[in-house]
């Protein structure tokens, strides 16, 4: 067991997108959300912008980390990013797909839709986070499943998932 926990902290801290970057604390901003009106049908375009936005670093109790400040390629020709939080515990009813992405099955209480892809999630390795790069580790799903349960009520009060919703 010990030895699978090391690989996983190894493949974790090899997937990384962008580290978190310390800042003031602030709240999540409506900012997020962008959209694209691309005529391509192309996975990972590099024409089209990235997704720029950021959230606050879940904490335990008092502990402030800071803001992550994320930038993602799209997977899709036209979508908009989704940021939800919830509170540990949480459910989630998603799963690989034919597309080789982690989908959304049922409406969440947090604001995910059916066929929103899973991008990234907040994970912690010990008392220090990251976030899981959940699209290109999607093929491992029990990789996903391992990240999503780090986030847990003895580090975190609660959870970061970070959504690309097609229009």
């Amino acid at each position: 067991m010990t030895s699978q926990i090391g690989f996983f902290l190894l493949l974790l801290s090899s997937s990384l997108t962008d580290a978190f970057v310390p800042t003031p604390a602030t709240p999540l901003s409506a900012s997020f959300l962008t959209k694209s009106t691309s005529s391509t049908t192309a996975i990972y375009d590099t024409a089209r912008p990235e997704f720029e936005f950021s959230f606050e670093i879940p904490k335990k109790g008092i502990a402030d980390v800071g803001t992550a400040e994320v930038r993602l390629p799209p997977l899709l020709d036209n979508s908009e990013v989704i940021v939800v939080r919830y509170d540990l515990p949480f459910g989630l009813n998603a799963a690989p797909d034919g597309s080789g992405q982690v989908v959304v099955t049922e409406d969440g209480k947090g604001g995910e839709k059916v066929g929103d892809i899973l991008r990234q999630t907040t994970y912690w390795r010990g008392t220090q986070p990251g976030i899981f790069d959940v699209s290109k580790n999607a093929a491992n799903f029990d990789l996903v499943v391992q990240a999503l349960v780090t986030n847990d009520l003895s580090v975190a009060d609660d959870i970061v998932l970070v959504f690309e919703r097609p229009l």
